[in-house]
């Protein structure tokens, strides 16, 4: 049971609330998951009116569930929606907002703060909220959420950490990272841990090498500023891909508890063997997209000629080999890979295994847990092709659904909400997660920073670049 709260949303104007927060509170009202007194205060930095507030719901609603959705609902979730206008202009606002939070008999004190705001008010706004007493738990639970990133190093995350937690404990502190709220990551660990077929052979001695992939045929579009400060190992390896590969990877916990689960993805996590300083070039690859054709979008621009800046040396690929230090992984190589303007587009885990003493030859052993766009897992096996020629073969791909007709569709943003107000952390990030990625990832950008060569280009719409092979640990290996 959920107990009654207030989900205040920070940044209730912008565009991730529109497209997928204030959509996704509807979702689970309709759902019947959040409380009967559950008050959702919608906080902006632009003066609103409440009649204006619920026509701007409409909208989001109208424009998310194209073919209708429940009336009945809809007056319940409008009825839950407060807006309040936290001017930044106004020396009181926080006063004023922590004044409008008090009254009690409109707002449960049981109180969780969504901060959809840019990472450069993170701090800011949690000293204020401590200011006028917000965060004080005598009266209520308090928790935060904070968007990605959590810093943009591992100094400036230590730093937030820091000013955060001069009034905030660990327990109270969500950091997000939404690929985690993903059903089909969430799926991983229960293939992995449920299905006494796998845990025996999920291990170096069986396993070939390991390779975690997010392709994307879209380009940088209007986050040319964002991408030219961040660029895709920032942006996707250090967060998104690096859990996905803590979730492949950690040892099985003592319970699925939040803390259990965790608690092996930071040991996990601690594992990496650092890259050493003559190694970055066979552990690092880095390219830019050029112009090219993209399927459904014709011809296409570089990103140099997006960002109009021709000496930019900003990745849009990225690829990294990482081996984990532990007796399960040792002399495994893990590749992971992100890439924008690619021919298609997928988020998927591929594991090889080993060829075996067989007498028939090679095997084309795989095990797949495809994330986006269909969710699956599936094994990739050698048979016999039907007729009379006893030597051929072909690999067989044995494919289960992890999503079919009638399963209810929930957004990661969605699953994530719940778990603030219901104080679920499994799927947020512990501090000690941030740091030791921010650990692996930092070096990697120094290199490339002393270093500014030009980078290797790719055409858009091709696949991966043949030059980002360099990082392989085998010459038989290849990119899935």
């Amino acid at each position: 049971m959920i107990e009654n709260s207030t989900l205040v949303l920070f940044g209730a104007k912008g565009n991730l609330s529109r497209v997928k927060l204030v959509p996704g509170l509807f979702h689970l009202d309709e759902s019947g998951q959040l409380p009967d007194d559950m008050k959702i205060l919608s906080v902006g930095r632009q003066a609103s009116t409440q009649d204006e507030w619920k026509k701007e719901i409409k909208g989001m609603l109208d424009k998310k569930f194209k073919d209708g959705y429940c009336e009945k609902t809809y007056k319940r979730f409008i009825e839950r929606n407060i807006y309040h206008a936290n001017l930044t202009e106004d020396p009181e606002a926080f006063q004023k907002f922590s004044n409008k939070l008090n009254e009690e008999n409109l707002f449960s004190q049981n109180l969780a703060f969504f901060l959809s705001v840019r990472p450069s008010d993170f701090s800011l706004i949690v000293d204020q909220l401590a200011d006028v007493g917000l965060l004080d738990q005598t009266n209520g639970w308090k928790r935060v959420l904070i968007e990605k990133p959590f810093g943009t190093n591992l100094k400036s995350a230590i730093d937030l950490q820091e000013s955060i937690s001069k009034h905030l404990n660990e327990d109270q502190i969500y950091r997000i990272d939404h690929y985690l709220g993903k059903s089909a990551l969430q799926n991983i660990l229960v293939t992995r841990f449920a299905n006494s077929i796998l845990e025996p052979i999920w291990n170096s001695f069986h396993i070939d090498h390991i390779q975690i992939t997010n392709h994307e045929m879209l380009g940088v579009g209007d986050r040319t500023t964002f991408y030219e400060s961040t660029g895709a190992l920032r942006d996707m390896i250090q967060s998104h891909l690096l859990q996905m590969m803590a979730l492949t990877t950690m040892e099985q916990p003592k319970s699925f508890s939040p803390n259990d689960i965790r608690k092996e993805k930071i040991k996990l996590l601690e594992s990496i063997t650092p890259i050493s300083q003559n190694n970055f070039k066979n552990h690092a690859f880095r390219a830019q997209y050029a112009a090219g054709e993209i399927k459904g979008e014709g011809k296409v621009d570089s990103y140099l000629s997006e960002v109009g800046n021709q000496d930019s040396i900003t990745e849009t690929y990225a690829a990294v080999k990482i081996f984990i230090d532990t007796p399960r992984w040792k002399g495994v190589p893990i590749y992971l890979r992100t890439a924008k303007r690619l021919s298609s587009s997928g988020t998927n885990i591929s594991v090889k295994f080993k060829n075996g003493d067989s007498l028939i030859g090679d095997n084309n052993n795989w095990v797949v847990f495809n994330i986006q766009p269909k969710e699956s897992t599936s094994i990739e096996i050698t048979t016999k092709t039907p007729g009379l020629n006893e030597n051929e073969l072909r690999p067989t791909n044995l494919e289960g659904l992890n999503r079919i007709d009638g399963d209810e569709s929930i957004d990661a943003y969605e699953t994530l909400m719940l778990d603030l107000i219901s104080g679920n952390q499994s799927r947020f990030l512990h501090i000690d997660e941030v740091k030791a990625q921010w650990k692996f990832i930092d070096p990697i950008i120094d290199f490339w920073t002393k270093n500014k060569v030009k980078l290797d280009q790719y055409n858009s719409g091709s696949s991966d670049p043949d030059s980002s092979r360099i990082i392989f640990e085998d010459p038989s290996q290849f990119w899935r």
